[in-house]
């Protein structure tokens, strides 16, 4: 029975093989054709830029075994139009120009592209002075200008809102925009925020000007300039940074700020020129161009927390290198860790470890530093703070030429001081709230800019630029001290001082009174009661700024002769010198001597002033 049980298992066996043998070539060499078509289709839809992708349908698809040599031959096809697009494709972010000239629209047309925006911004201001410039809201704004309400519809109904948001674009994070003002401390929300929306809100903005600004024959050239301008890439202050903190080893300096129209870290390469037809193209730059100081690429900053410390100045990294068996355990006293006990003498378990550079908190911390820094004193890729006098700004193309409310001192902002320091609209527009920070004076561009516009980034370091110009300095924390702090230093709740480190990021805010915004507001309000120094009217950072005075080796204040001015004179103000520059006495401004090249660029990429 046994042999027969055998017998039958054997022949078994060999039926089976005989069938797998036969079958399972034909299957493995459809199954690895099938493959590399669909991996090739794979690779090519990830690596490549999207193209116009065919679909079969059901009723047209055949067997597999027919459709295969014509799938890899496709696949051969696509992947070489995927090359050519590669090699059309800009090298740089940056849009080609468009090529409409709006300038020569007839007034119908700019009409029909403001008649529904008219309808509620009655009395809104032209943003041109030049009546020249035919523009209608949508040109700049985007939107959609074909919804209009009646007269005297109440703004709080739901045909109006209805209307309102049909007419407008919406944001990707409406919570983050509550309100038609600028937001506070958005940070790099502009980076992932929608172009139409960036468009609508500011069309000055640098992700959408070339097609706003720069589109339409208007300022193309000053479009290409500015993204890789020094104000905007800062790459004198992050190559300074790095450099000296000993992060890199060069001093000619290759970080700095630029993004793609999506709000993506990107490389700038060369010089940018602008050709008779306005279009914008990039070349590489000469060896005397580089003598002078142009350098030919700018990268964005690293992230923090992979870099590697190559300093000695460990600020926030106090402490040993233990070794721990689990890497989360930092700060857990020796005891409740046997390993703790070969750790490092005299120096307590605290942040670092025995993992690798930029792992368990072994980080670059003036790399955070200056991340902080950016994010709380943007450049022009983004909006201002605007949270206190001094901080009230856009971005782009506007932060310098649509004015905003930052202080109240004549040497600042000339004739804009009449309409203080508290970023609030003047605009004839009924929609604007007249009570509500973040907005600019009006709607309206000027080449007047005055020095209070140019302070809001130009005051860090805030012991020189443009507050050196004005004549004031960093209040030092002591001068007139007994009116800056209360009685009793007041004990705060964690909350609380995450609260007033958010506004202004210097330690000493929560033990003063200018932790509080109106009294930080008002602070030059009571300048008559100071003996020792005079309050700045503007508060950038939430920080106070004292002036500076003329005085002798003792401390005393000197009038012009040269001559003590008593204290007990009611007028001994007035006698003081306040050394603010000459310039500023005879009532210049910053743009007075810095002209365009100054302030837009040339196109090419620097690191150095």
């Amino acid at each position: 029975m046994s042999i027969q049980v055998t017998s039958l298992l054997r022949i078994m066996v060999f039926i089976v093989m005989v069938w797998f043998v036969g079958i399972v070539p034909t299957l493995e060499g459809n199954t690895v054709k099938k493959g590399q078509a669909t991996n090739q289709k794979t690779i090519s839809k990830k690596t490549m830029p999207s193209v116009e992708s065919k679909t079969i349908e059901k009723k047209d698809q055949v067997s597999e075994n027919d459709k295969t040599d014509k799938n890899i031959k496709e696949t051969d096809n696509k992947k070489l139009e995927d090359k050519t697009s590669i090699a059309k494709a800009p090298k740089d972010p940056w849009a080609p120009i468009g090529d409409t000239d709006i300038g020569k629209q007839s007034k119908e047309e700019v009409e029909k592209k403001s008649f529904g925006c008219n309808s509620c911004h009655l009395g809104v201001e032209k943003m041109h002075v030049d009546e020249k410039i035919k523009l209608g809201c949508t040109d700049c704004h985007g939107g959609n200008a074909g919804f209009a309400i009646e007269k005297g519809l109440d703004p709080k109904s739901e045909k109006y809102l209805t209307t309102k948001k049909k007419s407008h674009i919406q944001p990707k994070y409406p919570g983050k925009w509550p309100t038609s003002a600028n937001p506070v401390r958005s940070y790099t929300l502009l980076n992932k925020e929608s172009r139409e929306f960036i468009r609508f809100v500011n069309p000055g903005d640098l992700r959408v000007a070339e097609t706003t600004c720069g589109g339409s024959f208007c300022h193309q050239q000053y479009v290409a300039n500015v993204p890789r301008s020094i104000m905007s890439t800062g790459a004198m202050l992050f190559g300074g940074a790095t450099y000296n903190n000993g992060i890199l080893p060069f001093k000619n300096y290759i970080l700095g700020e630029y993004y793609t129209n999506d709000g993506k870290p990107a490389q700038a390469l060369g010089a940018a020129v602008t050709d008779e037809e306005g279009k914008t193209y990039y070349r590489e730059l000469t060896e005397q161009e580089k003598a002078k100081g142009a350098i030919p690429t700018i990268i964005p900053l690293p992230r923090w927390e992979i870099t590697k410390p190559g300093n000695i100045f460990r600020s926030f990294e106090r402490g040993g290198r233990v070794p721990r068996a689990n890497p989360s355990e930092v700060g857990v006293p020796g005891l409740l860790n046997t390993l703790s006990i070969f750790a490092e003498p005299g120096k307590p378990d605290m942040k670092t470890g025995d993992r690798g550079l930029g792992t368990q908190l072994r980080i670059d911390t003036p790399t955070l530093n200056i991340h902080k820094t950016r994010l709380n004193d943007p450049l022009l890729w983004f909006l201002g703070t605007n949270d206190h006098p001094g901080d009230f700004r856009s971005s782009g193309c506007s932060s310098c030429h649509v004015v905003y409310a930052n202080s109240r001192d004549e040497d600042g902002s000339g004739p804009y001081s009449k309409f203080g320091h508290r970023g609030l609209s003047f605009s004839k527009d009924p929609t604007i709230p007249k009570d509500e920070r973040g907005h600019p004076i009006s709607h309206r561009f000027t080449n007047a800019i005055p020095n209070s516009q140019c302070l809001i980034c130009h005051m860090h370091q805030p012991n020189s630029f443009v507050n050196t110009y004005l004549g004031y300095t960093m209040w030092d924390y002591e001068t007139d001290a007994k009116f800056m702090y209360p009685k009793k230093t007041p004990i705060l709740t964690p909350d609380e001082l995450a609260e007033g480190y958010q506004t202004n990021p210097e330690g000493a805010v929560n033990r003063g009174l200018w932790r509080n915004e109106k009294f930080l507001e008002e602070s030059s309000e009571m300048n008559s009661k100071l003996k020792h120094t005079q309050m700045a009217d503007y508060h950038g950072h939430g920080w106070m700024f004292r002036g500076v005075f003329k005085k002798d080796r003792k401390g005393n204040l000197l009038d012009k002769d040269g001559e003590i001015v008593s204290l007990d004179q009611p007028d001994f103000w007035e006698k003081a010198v306040h050394l603010k520059d000459v310039h500023v006495e005879k009532g210049m401004h910053c743009v007075d001597c810095h002209f365009s090249q100054d302030s837009h660029g040339d196109g090419k990429l620097y690191g150095a002033y």
